[in-house]
């Protein structure tokens, strides 16, 4: 709650996205080979996988409103999911937020001071060191750690993944792990 009340006085705006989604959507639009948990018996394609990270929701989400203003500044929480062995589903859930920026000139600097934000309204120390994400321009994109634990992802959207999704504005994203955040915020 509390983050979502920093966000939202950042002038961002909160959107609700589903845990099911579409694979197409998760790997191929986002330029990523991501392992994705798909359902035995799905009786669609569109909501046939459980998402692996939330970000490509709130891109559909911008695809599906380019006839609406820009900027168009979004963030959602939601739980995301991989497959761990030890677990007795065999698949592990976690939380994370996503935030994504979309405007004529939305840069790695402005989602940084996102960040920023976040973490000093949530009394934390990270760093950044530099990273290759297919997702994000090269050069542009940041693994963010805490502790020395990796918990998000930072950067300026890949143009190929703009074109995948048509859409004709930078965006500028971050996906934290809130999940691991709050433990090491506890410990």
């Amino acid at each position: 709650k509390k983050v979502a009340n920093i966000l939202v006085g950042l002038g961002l705006i909160e959107v609700h996205t589903y845990n099911l989604t579409n694979k197409n959507n998760q790997t191929t639009k986002m330029n990523t080979n991501t392992k994705c948990v798909e359902l035995a018996n799905s009786l669609s394609e569109e909501h046939g996988t459980l998402r692996a990270w939330v970000l490509p929701s709130l891109v559909n989400i911008l695809e599906n409103n380019k006839h609406n203003e820009y900027p168009q500044n979004i963030f959602g929480f939601g739980n995301v999911f991989k497959y761990n062995e030890s677990k007795e589903t065999g698949v592990e859930e976690a939380m994370r937020l996503a935030v994504v920026l979309c405007h004529t000139t939305a840069n790695f600097t402005e989602i940084k001071q996102v960040m920023d934000v976040l973490a000093r309204a949530l009394a934390i120390k990270y760093k950044i060191r530099e990273e290759e994400h297919g997702s994000f321009i090269p050069g542009r994109v940041g693994r963010v750690s805490v502790n020395e634990v990796d918990v998000a992802y930072i950067g300026e959207i890949h143009p190929q993944v703009l074109d995948n999704f048509g859409l004709e504005m930078p965006v500028v994203a971050l996906e934290l792990n809130l999940t691991e955040l709050f433990r090491l915020i506890k410990n």
